[in-house]
């Protein structure tokens, strides 16, 4: 009986379509950083025509989708060839994003069209802005633990309600995309990628020092409050 040990393969991944309803809108650009153990991140991306017949203006506008695709560079990928490379690469990996249930859910409408099973994923897929928030209130318990200060309660007021994915980056000392690269597959999904490896690789600010956090929680609350803490 073999016992080979499978690679673990993180699928790194931004979507960007023609609005939110996966039923009525077609994802537009899709962008991979895929990791397979011992080996170097590659990066993917996929350029698939869309029905615009229900696009929502206002995401078109966010994704500044009419000015990119009027780029004379800018190339269509032939839609089913695109899936098909989708569903190999995303076969058996977990899929990591910032709300990569809404990823999830328009790639299964892509490969819908052409595969019988549409996701090919782990059906665990991770969310980085909740595993950052995680990561800072495990390392708010483990000062309540040690009865160092009221740490719960400052993170809280940190964080916020509801957690904004690019508050959450900062918090974890990851700068977002700049805005006039935002909502671009790539970069969103380098920048998935560049959290994710901030709170999991040893050596993150979420593995400071007291002192350290303090400085960051403290300097949050401040620009929270205006300058007062």
């Amino acid at each position: 009986m073999s016992t080979t040990k499978k690679p673990v393969i993180l699928a790194f991944t931004d979507v960007e379509s023609t609005g939110l309803d996966p039923f009525l809108h077609d994802p537009w650009e899709i962008a991979v950083v895929l990791r397979v153990d011992g080996q170097d991140d590659e990066e993917h991306v996929f350029r698939i025509e869309p029905d615009l017949t229900n696009a929502d203006p206002e995401a078109l506008r966010i994704n500044r989708y009419h000015d990119r695709t009027a780029d004379p560079d800018w190339v269509w990928d032939d839609r089913e060839t695109a899936a098909r490379h989708l569903h190999i690469l995303l076969d058996g990996a977990v899929l990591v994003g910032s709300n990569p249930a809404f990823d999830a859910e328009m790639l299964t409408h892509l490969l819908g069209r052409y595969f019988d099973q549409p996701r090919p994923w782990h059906y665990r897929t991770l969310d980085i802005v909740t595993l950052a928030a995680g990561s800072l209130y495990g390392r708010a318990a483990e000062r309540a633990r040690r009865g160092v200060g009221a740490w719960f309660p400052r993170i809280t007021a940190v964080l916020g309600w509801p957690w904004r994915s690019y508050d959450v980056s900062r918090l974890v000392e990851v700068d977002p995309p700049a805005p006039e690269v935002g909502h671009t597959a790539l970069p969103d999904a380098r920048w998935v990628r560049d959290v994710w490896d901030r709170i999991t690789v040893p050596g993150a600010p979420l593995a400071a020092t007291d002192e350290q956090l303090a400085v960051m929680a403290g300097d949050a609350l401040a620009r929270l409050n205006g300058g007062q803490l």
